[in-house]
This record gives C-alpha cells, structure tokens and sequence, in this order.
C-alpha cells in the first residue's frame, strides 16, 4: 500500500528535526493533522492563523531553527500574510504549508477559494514576499517539491555528511572566500548567480561544474542536491552568504 502524502509531509519534517508546527484545523490540511496524531512534531493550535504565523516567527528567532506554519486555504492563507512578510523581511527561516481544494473544483468557486486573478493561484497570494512558493498539482510532484524547500528547514550551522566534506576538500577556502563577497553585491537571480561563480571558476583556472558540488556541501551539508542555483535563490542573500562563510572558515 502506498503511503499517503500528508504521512509523508510529516515523516519528512520529522527527518528535518521539526519539533512544532503552527497552525489552525482546515478541511483542506485536516489529512496533515491525522498525521501528526502519532508524530513526535506538536501541533500548537491557534485561533487565527495570523497568531500561527507571528508565533512561529518569533519561534525561530528564539531557537534559530526553522519554523513550520500549516494553514487552510484562501482567508487561512491571507490572514497569516502578516506574520510570513514579517519573517522574510527579516530573514527569519519559515515554511508556509497549506491544504487546497481539489484539483477538478478550480475556478468553479468552491468553499474559500480565492481565483481573482487565475483559477486555481491562491499560492500566489505569497509571491510578492516570499522566496519561493510552489503548489503540488499531483502526487508523484510532492517529492521533488518538499525537497526544493529542505534548505529553509536546515539551520546553521549545517550539518555535512562524508562527501559533503570530501568536496569541499576538492577547493580551497580562497576560492570560496573570493565568492563570498562578489555575491554579496550581485543581483539576485539566476544569471547574475551564474555569472559569479563562473567568474570565479575561471579565475582559478576550474570549470563551473567542479565548483556545483563544493557550493552544495557547503550550503546544504550534501554534495548532491538540487541546482545549486535554486538553492541560493531559495535560500536568499543573507544566509547564502552567512553559509559560504562558515564553510570557508
């Protein structure tokens, strides 16, 4: 029997070493809560979802972990908007999960959707203040998805496996402190990232594939993971740099 998405959300996070999600019950994410009732993560219920987001705010600027807030769709999602834009404003590592209709009610107007601009785009609601945001049209994407938003979940200093280690031996600590504030003053996207490392790279007489696997051990504790790319963007400026340093020091 394959196992269902919301026990592997919570097996996930429980992996991450979350220890608190908070939240409020929904019809959409009330699969997570089952869940979550033989987990060892508590759930810190609330009675507004803009207490969950502020609460987990000011969860993780006390103990420097990530936070988690669970949410129900439409007015769940937009009366915690406060608290998330206060968090990203300030660089305070949180993942918003939340639940959604099913996929066969977009655009019919089902109970709190929110399709002012597109059917089936309430996520989008987060785009102008988060890093990232995503939504899981099916199953089989559910994986690929929660692995992109792994990097918020892991705190510094990060933790490295055996060939996390290994390649950062593979470079030496000036090329990563030569990186460090050239990004700094980069714009931060895509090509301007690309741009920088490759400078970089070619500085020191290396191709910028050799520099991918020394970058991902040194931001996420793993030699192989997704783009190192998205994982800068996904990550931000400030904790990008403030990771790239501990790795070079």
């Amino acid at each position: 029997m394959k196992d269902l998405v919301s026990h592997q959300l919570v097996k996930y996070l429980e992996e991450r070493g979350i220890e608190h999600i908070f939240g409020l019950c929904g019809h959409t994410n009330i699969a997570v809560l089952s869940a979550l009732e033989k987990s060892t993560i508590a759930f810190v219920n609330v009675r507004h979802e803009q207490i969950a987001s502020h609460a987990a705010d000011g969860y993780a600027r006390v103990t420097g972990k990530a936070s988690v807030v669970l949410s129900h769709l439409g007015p769940g999602l937009s009366n915690a908007a406060t608290g998330v834009a206060n968090a990203a404003l300030d660089c305070i590592p949180m993942v918003v999960i939340a639940g959604d209709i099913p996929s066969h009610y977009y655009g019919k107007h089902p109970h709190q959707e929110v399709n002012l601009h597109a059917d089936g785009s309430q996520f989008e609601i987060y785009r102008p203040f988060v890093k990232r945001s995503w939504r899981v049209d099916r199953p089989d994407l559910f994986p690929e998805i929660i692995e992109k938003a792994r990097f918020a979940l892991i705190s510094r200093p990060v933790d490295r496996d055996e060939k996390a280690d290994k390649a950062l031996d593979t470079v030496s600590n000036g090329i990563l402190s030569e990186l460090t504030p050239q990004l700094q003053n980069a714009s931060w996207d895509r090509d301007a990232l690309e741009g920088v490392v490759a400078s970089v790279a070619e500085a020191h007489d290396t191709k910028l594939g050799k520099l991918a696997g020394p970058l991902r051990a040194a931001l996420a504790g793993r030699a192989v993971s997704p783009s190192v790319f998205d994982m800068m963007l996904v990550l931000g400026r400030d904790e990008t740099i403030a990771r790239l340093k501990d790795a070079s020091a």
